[in-house]
């Protein structure tokens, strides 16, 4: 199960899939990075920089196909605690 932090103050979203120990990141889109493991390559982590601006613009990035992620409901959650 993806851990999500997101940073209001700075519209960054940190999504961690996997243990991050041993991981690098690599800005594969503009204001995407991918964290991966070095020794497995498998993918730990993903940062999205100015990610509510990019979701209400309909411009967010393509993720790797093995990530499935619902913006959706991060943007709703999100969103709620903005306000609250």
């Amino acid at each position: 199960m993806p851990k999500f932090n997101y940073d209001n103050k700075y519209d960054i979203l940190y999504v961690l899939l996997a243990d991050g120990k041993n991981s690098l990141g690599d800005e594969e889109y503009d204001g995407l990075v991918v964290m991966r493991n070095e020794d497995t390559n498998e993918i730990t982590g993903l940062t999205i920089y100015g990610f509510m601006e990019k979701y209400q613009s309909e411009l967010l990035p393509v993720l790797p196909s093995e990530i499935d992620i619902d913006f959706d409901l991060i943007s709703l959650i999100n969103l709620k605690s903005a306000v609250s």
